[in-house]
């Protein structure tokens, strides 16, 4: 992996484990899972730990990426780098349409913020990301 390609995914990492870690606190507990709920998701008790869960694995997976991602076998380098990006997008997507969702507060959002500038930026820094690295193969 290029010096650029291992700083994006290594940073990007550490933005998915930081909020992964803060949900296990309050409020961001109870943000959640009043998130999960609002939004319709089934068994938002229970989502809510996937979602925590999901965001600290994937981004332990590219902080793992961006340290060794050089010292492992190149297909599953590949496939680890092409799912833990594509699981980002996919949770941005989500929480895109949590941030636009009308019956949500902006008083329970991160940053008590409405519009979706952390999702959106988080999509567009794993594009740079792919780009970089199909160019660089």
């Amino acid at each position: 992996m290029k010096k650029s390609v291992r700083i994006i995914t290594g940073a990007l990492g550490f933005m998915m484990v930081l909020p992964g870690l803060a949900k296990f606190t309050e409020p961001f507990k109870t943000f959640i899972y009043q998130h999960l709920e609002i939004i319709g998701f089934p068994f938002p008790s229970a989502m809510q730990y996937v979602v925590k869960f999901s965001e600290l694995a994937v981004g332990f997976a590219l902080i793992f990426l961006a340290i060794k991602g050089n010292t492992i076998d190149q297909k599953f380098r590949r496939v680890l780098f092409t799912s833990a990006n594509l699981i980002v997008v996919v949770m941005m997507i989500v929480a895109i349409y949590t941030h636009l969702h009308p019956d949500i507060p902006a008083e329970i959002l991160p940053m008590e913020y409405k519009p979706p500038l952390m999702g959106i930026s988080y999509i567009i820094l794993v594009v740079i990301n792919f780009y970089l690295d199909r160019r660089n193969a």
